[in-house]
């Protein structure tokens, strides 16, 4: 599949298996797969160019890419963000992240999910409503996170550069825009 083919959802699910790996890159540009380590003093967020040139991304990036394809066939999406509240003052970088993104898109009077950065549930998932999609998502990353409240809140851009704690504090910037805190 080639970004010029894409012509419906399915085709983006079908582009990011083929094309797209869990990994991120570091602040010295060097990739990691399968690799979590160093991943809070390492990480960086990624451009649009920089995932499809490197062929990975976590699911920040993912996430991002997916949007701007949906936004590229003109289906209308949003940005969503699953977390354990981590404040701007956490600074343990040896802790587990506990982050998850997401994108919903909305056709005919229904609302989906496409999920690829986790590898456990990659496909196209469809809800009544956005509120049964973000509390169904929710639930699953609550029960991931040993039963810890996550709060759910969209975002609207991936500036490049960002790491995980910038990301964060860019997310918790949101929280005004909290759609959901279980």
């Amino acid at each position: 599949m080639k970004l010029e083919n894409i012509k419906t959802p399915e085709d983006i699910l079908e582009f990011m298996k083929s094309n797209i790996k869990y990994g991120w890159l570091d602040i010295n540009n060097e990739e990691h797969i399968g690799n979590m380590k160093g991943f809070r003093s390492l990480y960086r967020t990624s451009s649009l160019e920089e995932t499809l040139n490197h062929k990975i991304g976590t699911c920040i990036e993912q996430v991002y890419l997916m949007k701007s394809l949906l936004d590229k066939i003109n289906i209308p999406n949003k940005m969503f963000c699953t977390r354990i509240y981590e404040g701007e003052d956490f600074n343990d970088l040896e802790a587990d992240e506990h982050m998850h993104c997401f994108v919903l898109y909305y056709l005919n009077n229904k609302v989906y999910q496409i999920e690829h950065p986790n590898w456990e549930r990659v496909g196209i998932y469809e809800y009544t409503t956005e509120e049964e999609a973000i509390d169904k998502i929710n639930e699953y990353y609550i029960e991931m996170a040993g039963g810890h409240a996550r709060p759910v809140t969209e975002f609207f851009e991936v500036e490049q550069n960002l790491s995980f704690k910038q990301f964060n504090n860019y997310i918790n910037s949101l929280d005004k825009n909290n759609i959901k805190n279980k």
